[in-house]
């Protein structure tokens, strides 16, 4: 029994290692034919029949170029434009040589030429240029000092400042590349608008030589962008070689002597600047033509430049001292130079310069009876001034450099802690350097004075401090109507007096730092007088209407007004284009400024808010008159609203004899200003006489008619009698 079922179990082992090795099969055989499949389509897509189209040059029709043969010039590789230009230039010589001799046709050959010498110039620098280097005169020594530092940041400096001109270059050739697109297109409808015959061949070679110009253009921007990429990765890898630099520094007692000698030079430098600036300024005084002042200023503003200049490199030198001696083992342990006040200093000098330069050009200019050869000696005294500037600028950048140089070095010989403050500092300097740069940055011009980010936010920063001025005004004013109950409507209309002064002198403010010429708002405002005449005529006219409701004070804020169209209610704002009134079902309407001013108008509390109303009502025949005035006058004592003094008093009249009553009259004097917004007198006064009539039993009658009746018989007859 047991050798039975151990062999049951085998021959179901050997059944399930069967089946198991059975499916690995089927796996197996089911990938390797995945991948054959794969193989075959790779095979499939190499074969020969599915080789991609072979690179074919466009030559266009000379005698009638199409407007985009060109277009794909700039997405081809180097060697098939060089195919192309190749094959281009062979069948336009020989399609030049068979033209007429016309003299107009053979000019637009020869400028043909001329364009493609200039296309093959332009294609043949482009190996001359790789050969150009942006850091020829950078040296990495391998135990480098201050002084080897120094050099190698001043080079890569330099090789920063050609990189800009070149991208400014290139800047250049973008707006020239825009040019040439208007071109072509104004040529393509020259083209198309010719009329057949020469005229129709010469735009024809025309708008083929604008072509030809515009390959030019496309090549010169290929050709700075590989330069540029290529002066990007040396720089680069320049600075990263000067940060290993920084980092491998060595101590030299020779370059601190140096550096002392530098120092010293540049003191005495300094002390002769200051001399010969006090002697420009003793000379000031002495000479009231204003050629000799202008050329004075100019010279004060060249030695304030260079003394601007003295000052930064000798903190340049202090600088490179202190990272000398921090690297010296032995010496004293040194203090971080910084002064974060001279930057701002610089920069606030600079500014400052840069506006009085402004002004003298102005002032230059200003002068249209100088000989041209005096201006050209002007603007070359102007061109020596704006050349300081740009000296002091990269000075100033240079200052930046070595104090971040100062820094990372301080920190790697005596920890990051011993320079956190300073780095701090540091940071924050850098990113108003950079806010500075955008802040700089021009938008656009207006009369020639360029608008920037930092001029914008001013006049915004202008803006926002009027309005804010004008709402705090507009508060203040508020609460002496509050507190120390002063009247509504004056602290009102003064408010709004304010409010527009403030908002005018800010605008005016706005425009004059935008560069507006104050002198040319009147050629601005006739120009706004025609559109006034015609557009804004009604809006002008509201406007007006507003100032004279201000000034003049016919309507005040709270009056009860009663206009000609009907609306009835107080007037809770007069603005500039319309005035909002309230009337008693608490509806506002706003009402044009122009229709109080044109319209005749009912103020009910213009001088006096005491005003007199009538009441009408009626009694029965048979009650005593009397006791009818005496209660109506009771009735109206109980009114609130009731004003009452020696010269206006309450009455009540007989008015008339009705059909059905004795209709009376209860005149009385009420205040205005004691009426709810949402109330009506008439209301209350009916509501106390109903009261005090049922009191005392007066009677209000219905309509009453008395009726007559009359009896009627119908008349006797009379006969007719007949005489015989």
């Amino acid at each position: 029994m047991k050798d039975g079922s151990g062999f049951a179990f085998l021959n179901f082992y050997s059944a399930s290692h069967q089946s198991r090795c059975d499916r690995r099969q089927r796996v197996i055989s089911i990938t390797l034919a995945f991948f054959l499949t794969l193989f075959s389509i790779s095979a499939l897509a190499q074969l020969p029949g599915s080789k991609p189209k072979e690179f074919a040059p466009v030559i266009p029709d000379f005698s009638a170029p199409a407007a985009d043969w060109w277009t794909t010039w700039p997405d081809a590789t180097r060697e098939q434009r060089q195919e192309w230009r190749q094959d281009l230039v062979r069948a336009w010589m020989e399609w030049s040589g068979k033209l007429p001799e016309n003299e107009e046709l053979q000019k637009q050959a020869a400028a043909v030429n001329d364009s493609f010498k200039r296309l093959n110039v332009t294609w043949n620098s482009f190996d001359e240029i790789k050969k150009v280097e942006v850091l020829p005169e950078v040296e990495f020594p391998e135990e480098p000092t201050v002084l080897d530092w120094q050099k190698a940041d001043a080079a890569i400096a330099r090789g920063r400042q050609r990189l800009q001109s070149l991208q400014l270059e290139a800047r250049q050739i973008e707006e020239s590349l825009s040019q040439s697109l208007r071109d072509l297109r104004n040529r393509v409808v020259n083209l198309r608008d010719a009329a057949e015959g020469t005229n129709r061949e010469v735009a024809a070679l025309a708008l083929f030589r604008t072509q030809v110009d515009h390959l030019n253009i496309i090549e010169q921007r290929s050709l700075l962008e590989e330069q540029m990429t290529l002066w990007q990765e040396q720089i680069k890898l320049a600075e990263s070689q000067l940060d290993n630099m920084l980092e491998s520094l060595s101590y030299s007692e020779k370059a601190m002597d140096s550096l002392d000698g530098v120092l010293t030079e540049l003191k005495e430098k300094r002390e002769a600047l200051q001399e010969q600036r006090s002697e420009l300024q003793r000379q000031a005084l002495q000479s009231t033509d204003p050629a000799e002042n202008l050329q004075r200023d100019l010279e004060l503003m060249e030695n304030e430049i260079a003394q601007l200049e003295n000052q930064l490199r000798q903190r340049k030198i202090v600088l490179l001292q202190s990272i000398n001696s921090v690297l010296n083992p032995d010496g004293e342990e040194p203090l971080l130079v910084r002064d974060r006040d001279l930057v701002e200093t610089a920069r606030t000098m600079m500014d400052a310069i840069s506006r009085d330069l402004n002004l003298r050009q102005r002032q230059v200019v200003a002068w249209s009876d100088e000989e041209r050869g005096a201006m050209r000696t002007w603007w070359r005294r102007f061109e020596r001034v704006d050349t300081g500037l740009g000296r002091a600028n990269d000075l100033l950048e240079d200052l930046l450099r070595y104090e971040a140089a100062q820094l990372q070095v301080f920190q790697e010989r005596r920890g990051w802690w011993a320079t956190l403050s300073e780095r701090t500092g540091h940071l924050t300097n850098i990113a108003y350097t950079r806010w500075r740069q955008l802040a700089d940055y021009q938008l656009f011009t207006i009369s020639q004075s360029p608008v920037t980010l930092r001029i914008l936010a001013r006049v915004l920063f202008v803006l926002i401090c009027a309005w804010l001025i004008s709402g705090f005004t507009r508060r203040f004013l508020n609460r002496l109507v509050r507190k120390k109950h002063a009247s509504e409507s004056s602290m009102y209309n003064l408010g709004r007096v304010l409010h527009y002064s403030i908002i005018g002198i800010a605008l005016l403010v706005a425009l004059v730092m935008l560069g507006l010429d104050a002198s040319r708002l009147a050629l601005v405002a006739g120009a706004l007088s025609v559109g006034i005449g015609f557009g804004l005529q009604a809006i002008f006219s509201n406007f007006i209407s507003g100032l004279i409701l201000l000034f003049e004070q016919p309507l005040r804020v709270g009056d009860l007004v009663e206009l000609e169209s009907g609306v009835f209610g107080r007037i809770r704002d007069i603005n500039v284009r319309s005035t909002r009134i309230t009337t008693r079902d608490n509806v506002d309407i706003l009402v044009p400024n122009s229709e109080f001013v044109a319209g005749r108008v009912i103020n009910h509390t213009l001088d006096d808010p005491v005003r007199r109303i009538h009441v009408p009502f009626g009694v029965a025949y048979g009650s005593d008159p009397d006791e009818v005035r005496e209660a109506a006058a009771a009735a109206a004592e109980r009114v609130s609203i009731t004003h009452t003094d020696w010269q206006r008093k309450t009455e009540v009249w007989l008015m008339e004899f009705a059909d059905s009553a004795l209709n009376f009259k209860l005149v009385v004097w009420i205040n205005s200003n004691m009426v709810s917004p949402l109330g009506d007198p008439y209301a209350l006064y009916n509501l106390e006489l109903l009261r005090e009539f049922n009191e005392r039993g007066i009677e209000i009658p219905f309509p009453q008619r008395d009726l007559h009746l009359r009896s009627w018989e119908p008349p006797l007859s009379i006969a007719r009698r007949n005489n015989p």
